[in-house]
């Protein structure tokens, strides 16, 4: 057994050495792809992105306002998600040659081609995708449908169904507004390509600041009452990976021991000062109220000060004992109940 364990480097040190890295190499990289040799730098761009973190993928790819993008991503992983959202914080600023994004863009053209996958070929052009959509959850259901899929593996499928859902809408869509993702090779129900598919998420995101309210009841039967952002999705969020349920209780209330005249206009005024304290470093994404008590569902960005910032407010709440028990959560298992 080793008597020292080699410690993990701090995220800011290894992101900060990378961009310096980075700015000394990118010129060479992008003279690479030009000349059609750029694998000789695949090595050592795995190597500075993995020194960030192990689970980070990362690829070059085309770029839209600039010759090419460089993507670090977590592949959808909730946990590596925050840290591909912070290097692309500290990125320069993008220009005519270098681009900058941690989510993979959309690309219709894949569908023009055929993929390979373990000694397996199809060809894009026939994928199609069973689409449900759900207004009031505000997500989309997805089989994935391909003729050929009846002579591969089930993980084959998978590969297939993912990797053409983050070429039809994008890596930031598939992760918002996807619910149920399934693949099959019978024909399901309301059949559709990949354009329809893009066609019914366009429909829901016309209003992504969408609230819902949710009500029930506590064991003792006194009403419980919930608001949470809609789609509730941690993707929506990718910096914010600390929990921060701020519970308050409250002095004034009615019958069903919810909030009432004094109390709720303070509830309402302290949760404007703790948004307002933290800023761009965290959001509020729900609140639960019922029993004499408000829980707020903040979520910040762990590698700023917005916790501090959060608990310096608490002594200032004056109608009992403002608590917070702070926890790493970037897949939102705290909230999952409001989903």
């Amino acid at each position: 057994m080793a008597l020292f364990r080699r410690r993990s480097r701090p995220e800011g040190e290894t992101i900060a050495e990378f961009w310096q890295w980075w700015a000394a190499t990118r010129g060479d990289v992008a003279a690479a792809i030009s000349a059609g040799t750029v694998q000789r730098f695949a090595e050592e761009i795995g190597r500075q992105v993995h020194a960030i973190h192990a689970d980070l993928q990362w690829e070059l790819a085309p770029g839209t306002s600039s010759t090419h993008t460089l993507v670090v991503t977590s592949a959808g992983q909730a946990a590596t998600r925050a840290v591909a959202a912070r290097w692309l914080a500290a990125a320069p600023p993008a220009d005519g040659t270098w681009s900058y994004r941690c989510l993979r863009a959309a690309d219709p053209s894949a569908f023009e081609s055929r993929i390979e996958l373990d000694g397996h070929t199809l060809e894009l052009a026939h994928i199609r995708y069973g689409i449900a959509v759900d207004k009031q959850r505000r997500q989309i259901d997805v089989v994935c449908h391909h003729p050929g899929f009846a002579g591969l593996p089930d993980n084959v499928q998978a590969q297939i169904t993912f990797l053409t859902l983050d070429w039809a809408l994008g890596e930031q869509n598939v992760e918002v507004w996807l619910g149920e993702i399934t693949w099959s090779a019978v024909v399901p129900p309301n059949l559709g390509t990949p354009a329809d598919l893009r066609h019914a998420v366009d429909a829901l995101t016309g209003d992504e600041d969408s609230w819902v309210l949710m009500q029930g009841q506590r064991r003792d039967g006194t009403p419980l009452l919930a608001t949470a952002a809609s789609p509730l999705r941690s993707a929506r969020w990718p910096r914010f990976d600390l929990h921060m349920p701020i519970r308050l209780p409250y002095q004034r209330f009615n019958e069903g021991l919810l909030p009432v005249e004094e109390s709720l206009a303070a509830l309402r005024r302290f949760e404007d000062d703790l948004s307002a304290a933290i800023a761009t470093n965290g959001t509020l994404v729900a609140h639960e109220t019922g029993g004499r008590e408000r829980t707020l569902h903040f979520y910040v960005d762990s590698q700023t000060n917005a916790r501090a910032e959060l608990e310096s407010h608490l002594p200032h709440w004056r109608e009992g004992r403002a608590s917070v028990k702070p926890q790493l959560d970037p897949a939102f298992e705290g909230v999952r109940h409001l989903m």
